[in-house]
């Protein structure tokens, strides 16, 4: 993402990093790694969330979502995740061009047109790359996961969800990683290099970068 990322942005990062709990406080730098901008980046912009009454920061501790805020995030992703579900699983599109789309159109998009199309979707629980979708009245109980860079070497693992963001979408797309394939973790590569991934039959690599942001059943 670039430096001209939007307060909503901000706000649903929050919240998809805290996994829902209004309690946990986000740092400066996981909000810089997700949304790749500097922290000075997130800095200017809290201070301006700050201001506008949408989040709580406690210098040194971290950030956490106000009410208000907390409800900003959920619409856009209820919004988001929706048109998503729609470009996936009706107009054929891939998860990350299906993801692309729904940033241009979900903030746009009011609730009279959203309702509706979870209706036509037939209430789907989750979006094409494994997140939840708040429903109507913005219910939001994500379940507790580990990353894929947590997992232990040996260990075989089943991949549940991809986070938010273009360039990992288009990452596992490239590598041909898939939700709810599974995967034995191999070994990690020398001085930070990358996981290796066998299925029995095909050796993938993943960087640890990426494996903080695919997630994997507990």
């Amino acid at each position: 993402m670039s430096e001209s990322v939007s307060k909503t942005q901000y706000l649903q990062t929050i919240l998809e990093l805290s996994g829902g709990d209004d309690d946990s406080k986000i740092s400066n730098n996981q909000i810089a790694d997700h949304l790749n901008v500097t922290p000075s980046s997130v800095s200017n912009m809290l201070a301006k969330l700050q201001e506008a009454g949408e989040v709580d920061v406690v210098p040194y501790y971290g950030v956490t979502l106000t009410e208000p805020g907390r409800q900003t995030a959920l619409r856009l992703i209820r919004s988001h995740r929706l048109i998503e579900t729609f470009g996936a699983t009706k107009l054929g599109l891939s998860i990350s061009e299906a993801h692309f789309n729904a940033d241009n159109l979900d903030h746009d998009a009011d609730d009279e047109f959203v309702n509706a199309l979870e209706k036509f979707l037939d209430y789907p629980k989750y979006s094409p790359h494994g997140l939840l979708i708040p429903d109507a009245n913005y219910n939001y109980e994500p379940d507790k996961l580990r990353t894929l860079r947590e997992a232990n070497d040996g260990e075989t693992v089943t991949l549940n969800s991809f986070t938010e963001d273009l360039e990992l979408l288009q990452y596992v797309e490239t590598v041909g990683v898939t939700l709810g394939s599974t995967w034995t973790i191999k070994e990690r590569l020398p001085f930070d290099g990358p996981l290796v991934l066998t299925d029995g039959r095909n050796e993938i690599q993943i960087t640890q970068h990426a494996a903080d942001f695919i997630y994997i059943n507990n």
